[in-house]
């Protein structure tokens, strides 16, 4: 399994990981890295050139209280939860920028375990700020294996939103 501290591609080499995905948008794409380098944006145009009324895209903040919301008025998840999975492309975006629950972080490894195990039919787009260590502090090994099971591409490159100013 790739460690993402050590993956620094160059930007020719992060775009063809990108082009390698959407010719085959199965299994995972891991995109890591710094904030504002591309990570959010290359998914969110890669989910856009899939368009299809099944596909979604949550961030990890949005996720999170679509799930509580569920949660607290229905007491029952199962119904997000089959939604998300039965998706023909995922994007899980800004995954670790703050940790999750202990019931959340089962409900985000049910996800990631389940679309591991279809990765044959499904696409799975996860982007995360956090290094391998840090990913494992905060969401445990198993999480980590699965979403680091396809493509994982690590870009350290500069904050282009920050450079504004």
């Amino acid at each position: 399994m790739p460690i993402l501290s050590e993956i620094d591609q160059k930007p020719e080499e992060f775009m063809q990981a990108l082009k390698d995905f959407v010719g085959c948008p199965r299994g995972y794409l891991l995109l890591a890295g710094k904030n504002g380098n591309g990570k959010s944006f290359s998914a969110r145009a890669i989910f856009d050139h899939f368009r299809h009324l099944d596909n979604q895209f949550w961030n990890q903040a949005a996720l999170n209280m679509k799930w509580q919301e569920y949660h607290i008025q229905y007491h029952d998840t199962s119904y997000l939860l089959n939604e998300i999975l039965k998706a023909p492309l995922l994007v899980l975006d800004d995954i670790g920028t703050r940790k999750p629950s202990d019931a959340f972080m089962d409900f985000l490894y049910t996800i990631a375990d389940q679309r591991y195990e279809n990765r044959g039919n499904f696409g799975t787009i996860i982007t995360t700020n956090l290094n391998t260590q840090t990913m494992r502090e905060m969401m445990g090994d198993a999480f980590v294996s699965r979403v680091s099971s396809g493509i994982c591409v690590r870009n350290d490159g500069p904050d282009r939103r920050s450079n504004k100013f």
